[in-house]
């Protein structure tokens, strides 16, 4: 698959339409639309999800408000995964200090 530009309003909806037929093509069956939150916790650098705060401090570690402000929405995004309570959580920690915040 090549890389496809998703920014505009355009863009946006011929890629929705590309993914549409793609999984029309591949499985058979019509795509069903997810809910997308327009506010997702890791583009939001000033709250530190109570999830994180948790994960953080069950494994020793104290999370600054400055620290969580300074991460980019990729790594908040990672940090956020990996403290949820349906996930293995064994990297929360590596990451942490992948991430410089340990």
């Amino acid at each position: 698959m090549s890389d496809r530009a998703c920014v505009s309003g355009a863009e946006i909806q011929a890629y929705r339409s590309f993914l549409e037929a793609l999984i029309l093509a591949r499985s058979g069956e019509v795509a069903s639309e997810l809910a997308i939150d327009p506010e997702p916790p890791w583009l939001n650098d000033l709250v530190i999800p109570d999830s994180v705060m948790e994960k953080a401090e069950s494994v020793g570690a104290v999370l600054l408000g400055s620290q969580w402000a300074r991460l980019d929405p990729l790594r908040r995004f990672a940090l956020i995964k990996l403290s949820r309570s349906n996930h293995e959580n064994a990297n929360f920690r590596l990451a942490l200090e992948e991430f410089g915040l340990v």
